[in-house]
């Protein structure tokens, strides 16, 4: 495997991993909902969702670096320069370290959120609460959402794989 390659590859790991992360935006975005409880103070609610959504433009632009303008990157930072050999001994293709790296990363996000997803549960149960009264419903939701996206990457690397790594196979066609 060429240095080049396994840049491409560590630097699109990332990329993923900042897409999954990205998804914790969501429940603060949810939360701002209980600054309603005493009247709606509107300067303020819409600071607060401007600055999220904002925060959430700039880490899905900077994913989408990583993701799909991986090779500049690589060129920006000079990652496969200044190496004594030009291959790493590695006998594996491309597409199935990153088929690896995919699915240990979709199974370290489900690992992550199952138990934290079950402690919710747990608490609303015992709680005896509906739903809409409960105050860790957004919690809950991005848990199971969570658990959900890392279940559907670790069983879908394929398809993930071939959706960030279009670009670089409508360059060779």
């Amino acid at each position: 495997m060429e240095i080049k390659t396994f840049w491409r590859i560590i630097v699109k790991g990332i990329g993923l991993w900042l897409l999954i992360n990205s998804v914790y935006i969501i429940p603060q975005f949810a939360s701002t909902f209980s600054l309603t409880e005493n009247g709606v103070n509107w300067n303020v609610l819409t600071g607060v969702w401007a600055v999220l959504l904002e925060n959430l433009f700039v880490y899905l632009l900077i994913t989408g670096f990583f993701l799909f303008k991986t090779e500049w990157i690589v060129n920006k930072l000079k990652l496969d320069q200044n190496f004594p050999q030009e291959k790493i001994d590695i006998n594996l293709p491309y597409r199935t370290v990153l088929s690896i790296a995919v699915v240990v990363i979709g199974a370290i996000v489900f690992v992550e959120a199952l138990p934290k997803l079950c402690s919710t549960i747990y608490e609303f149960v015992k709680q005896k609460e509906l739903i809409k009264d409960y105050a860790g419903t957004s919690w809950l939701i991005f848990y199971f959402l969570k658990a959900l996206s890392g279940y559907l990457i670790m069983t879908n690397s394929k398809t993930i794989i071939k959706f960030i790594d279009k670009q670089k196979n409508d360059d060779k066609e």
